[in-house]
């Protein structure tokens, strides 16, 4: 039984040909891509299955719904001001819009949205425009 063992070791410029050339093996070959729902440019909201030739993105499927919580469900058993503080949590990036579309479909459904005071549509704009 032999006790001595080969090693090779390389130096870094023999290194980086190897590389290039596994690299020159894999291209034309298509390749799937996850992105998200946990990176950092998606915020946790959306997962893109990404399907890639080399560089070239070939098809992008969205996966959208990581927020969603059941918070219809919870919504069931509030009145319309009790389920408020709840739209905050919908978005984490946009609370104050969230709150505003929710206050304009209760209003709508409600039919007090074309009595509401100018005053209060341009504060609204101008509420989301700041939090934007």
């Amino acid at each position: 039984m032999p006790t001595t063992q080969d090693i090779e070791i390389h130096d870094s410029a023999t290194r980086t040909a190897d590389a290039a050339d596994e690299l020159r093996d894999v291209t034309g070959e298509k390749m799937v891509l996850n992105m998200g729902p946990s990176h950092p440019a998606t915020h946790g909201v959306l997962r893109l299955k990404i399907e890639l030739d080399g560089e070239t993105i070939l098809n992008a499927q969205p996966d959208v719904g990581y927020l969603h919580r059941g918070d219809e469900k919870i919504a069931e058993n509030m009145t319309y001001t009790q389920f408020i503080p709840y739209t905050d949590r919908l978005d984490y990036l946009a609370p104050l819009a969230n709150n505003v579309h929710y206050a304009l479909a209760v209003e709508k459904l409600l039919g007090v949205a074309d009595k509401l005071p100018e005053r209060c549509q341009y504060i609204r704009v101008i509420c989301c425009e700041l939090a934007r």
